[in-house]
């Protein structure tokens, strides 16, 4: 396609995208390519789809061949990795050769790299410089966490996009230089909007079965991503509608049962709950060695929520014969908890392998044992456990149906004590 009509396209279409992922370690699996996963979410919760991506290795000819190639077939290329200063680096030569011009010292990125490392109070290697190498009439792209800039040139009529390989800063280029640069130049591709539902206890399949036989509006699409063990179900749509509207209110009600939380994460979800209610929770873990809390902190300490929490390798005897008060009652004792304006949480293995929750409010001890239906890694398995813990407290603060099924566990008993 010619200069003149890709230009005239821009207008009237949404772009055809690549990435070309570069680099050895990328290429034969000893790193994982995630930062070409997230951008093609990023791109199309923003109504861009990325249509091809492409790894190649370090050689200069195969950078050089597959920028070719993709400039040639699409309206956009980003780039990813090769521009850092040592000689295997070799993405900014390959650009440049693709366009078909020379590499020039941008002054500019050189006095910015000369400020960094001031700052750093350190001195600036001389292989540095080499970053501040980029094809002639190149459009510098910012990088404010790291020494390599991305640079966005003209090859074959594609607008071509060069990025630095480290995921921070690679997903702030995206964000803050060539997300608003793609948008500007394709002005009539609106932005989706989505909607999220959190769900837990439910396969990717069975919420398939549930909810794809609801009528699809026009111009709506669905989508999942599967994070052990939930399930993120997304409604992808452009514009409102009583329709569109109607949809996600019948999907929100098959998945009602096990729907955590919507458009809000289920761990910053529950904590703001627990801010609203003004109620902290101390957690007495025999199960997951500290990973429950650690789970939390993030969203804990966002909301100034305390959470207290030790790591104890078996119970008070009391929990054995369901003397649950007693329990937590020789815990406090043990620990020197405050215990005011607090919930207890007692996550404890069982004999029998499965593990037993208990909760205890300000006016209820809730109990419920649970058995795996499978064998889960030591990872995994305190996934699963703090999945259900989390939903427990979730579902009393939000005075909730307190147990339901779950499909990866059986519960085998279940009690709710009034104090």
């Amino acid at each position: 396609m010619t200069q003149e009509k890709k230009d005239e396209a821009r207008v009237v279409q949404t772009p055809r995208i690549a990435m070309l992922s570069t680099g050895e370690e990328v290429l034969f699996g000893d790193i994982v390519d995630t930062n070409a996963s997230w951008l093609s979410a990023f791109l199309f919760e923003r109504g861009f789809q990325m249509t091809t991506r492409t790894t190649v290795g370090d050689s200069l000819q195969a950078i050089s061949e597959g920028i070719s190639i993709l400039a040639d077939n699409h309206d956009i290329v980003i780039v990813n990795g090769g521009l850092g200063p040592t000689s295997d680096d070799l993405t900014a030569e390959a650009a440049a050769l693709c366009a078909g011009v020379e590499l020039q010292l941008y002054s500019e990125w050189v006095e910015r790299l000369e400020l960094m490392y001031q700052q750093w109070q350190r001195p600036m290697p001389s292989s540095n410089i080499k970053q501040a190498m980029l094809p002639k009439g190149s459009v510098i792209l910012d990088n404010p966490r790291g020494t390599a800039c991305g640079f966005m040139v003209n090859i074959h009529g594609a607008l071509c996009y060069f990025t630095p390989g480290v995921p921070h800063e690679f997903k702030t280029m995206v964000a803050g230089e060539i997300l608003p640069h793609i948008q500007q130049n394709f002005s009539s591709v609106s932005q989706k909007q989505i909607h999220r539902i959190y769900t837990f206890g439910l396969s990717e399949s069975g919420i398939a079965n549930q909810i794809e036989a609801l009528d699809l509006p026009v111009g709506v699409s669905l989508g999942y991503r599967s994070a052990l063990p939930f399930i993120e179900v997304k409604v992808f749509y452009s514009d409102t509608s009583e329709q569109i509207n109607g949809f996600i209110a019948s999907v929100e009600q098959e998945l009602s049962l096990n729907t955590l939380s919507v458009n809000q994460e289920v761990r910053d979800f529950t904590i703001s709950l627990m801010k609203e209610q003004g109620i902290g929770l101390n957690v007495f873990d025999c199960a997951t060695q500290g990973y429950f809390h650690h789970w939390l902190s993030d969203a804990s300490l966002k909301h100034h929520v305390d959470i207290n929490s030790v790591n104890i390798s078996n119970l008070l005897s009391h929990s054995e014969s369901g003397d649950y008060l007693n329990t937590i009652d020789g815990l406090y004792e043990r620990f020197l908890f405050e215990r005011s304006g607090s919930n207890a949480l007692i996550i404890a293995n069982t004999e029998s392998g499965g593990v037993q929750f208990i909760l205890e409010t300000q006016d209820k001890i809730l109990s419920q044992s649970v058995v795996f239906k499978r064998d889960y890694s030591f990872k995994a398995r305190n996934v699963v456990i703090s999945a259900i813990a989390i939903d427990m407290l979730r579902r009393h603060l939000n005075d909730e149906e307190m147990f339901v099924d779950y499909g990866s566990v059986t519960r085998v008993a279940s009690s709710i004590t009034t104090l």
